[in-house]
């Protein structure tokens, strides 16, 4: 019986060592696998594959695949670059005899864009807003350009002046304003005006550095807010506004209402231009500033 059972212990000692040996074996070749993996894995790697925007086009790549960024290119999404011209160009101030005509100048709206100023006009009892060009009803005479406090018009082949209702016929006092105007047009202006033009491109806040602004209130409610030229006074001017001017509207926005100039700070940095509606002299007045 005691010889039984060493035999059967020897036996089961056996089996313990060859399963030992076989793990062995098994985590050795393992380890083996490992270690040579770690070796060759750097010289069998795939290369690293340079990345490129969607937008480029790589050679022999197909035009199907490609995304045509050629509008967005030529969209000018913040204006387009005029050497000689960087703003609207606007017509010498004229000057002309009183009108022989019986028509009424009730109101004016001008704007830095001449062609789009307008005069309202009463003939015969009836009232209305005549553009230029445009040929005052009841009459044969069109309108030829509007100032702050008159028209021109073209009345038979002569120009004559209608000056707005309630004021005497004089020569314009524009005139002189305009001359100071002109001299923006010197290449020094032009290059200030240049270095303006791209810091509001590159950060379109900085126009309030340039274009001052100051609320205007009557029965402490806001009526709009009043402009000055700022450290620069080159695209003020360019502009066509005036010191005092108060701005009433911007991009259609009522500045009476409290919320307004806030929508407008918030949205000013997609804005690509304003458009602001200025009183002067108690008349309306259109400027369009490019950002």
């Amino acid at each position: 019986m005691t010889l039984y059972k060493f035999g059967e212990a020897l036996k089961d000692a056996s089996v313990q060592q060859r399963v030992s040996y076989a793990v062995m074996i098994v985590l050795l070749a393992w380890s083996a696998w490992i270690t040579g993996s770690m070796i060759w894995q750097p010289w069998t790697s795939p290369a690293v594959v340079q990345w490129q925007p969607s937008g480029v086009k790589k050679p022999g790549a197909s035009n199907g695949s490609q995304v045509d960024i050629s509008q967005l290119q030529n969209s000018h999404l913040f204006g387009q670059y005029q050497a000689n011209a960087p703003v609207v160009e606007r017509p010498k101030v004229q000057d002309a005899p009183k009108s022989r005509l019986s028509v009424v100048l009730v109101g004016v709206v001008t704007s830095s864009d001449a062609n789009k100023s307008l005069a309202v006009i009463a003939n015969r009892g009836k009232q209305a807003t005549y553009g230029i060009n445009e040929v005052i009803e009841g009459t044969r005479a069109k309108l030829i350009q509007v100032q702050s406090d008159r028209v021109i018009i073209e009345n038979s082949g002569r120009n004559e002046t209608v000056m707005l209702e309630g004021l005497k016929y004089s020569q314009p006092s524009s005139v002189a304003v305009a001359a100071v105007k002109e001299e923006v047009g010197s290449q020094a202006s032009l290059e200030s005006l240049d270095q303006i033009r791209e810091e509001i491109r590159q950060d379109a806040k900085q126009i309030f550095q340039y274009v001052r602004m100051s609320q205007v209130k009557q029965d402490e409610e806001v009526v709009g807010y009043r402009l000055s030229p700022g450290k620069d006074r080159a695209l003020f001017d360019s502009v066509g506004l005036e010191s005092g001017d108060i701005a009433i509207s911007i991009n259609g926005l009522d500045l009476k209402d409290t919320e307004a100039m806030g929508e407008i700070l918030r949205n000013l940095p997609q804005l690509t231009e304003l458009n602001l509606t200025v009183e002067r002299n108690g008349q309306p007045h259109e400027i369009y500033i490019e950002l």
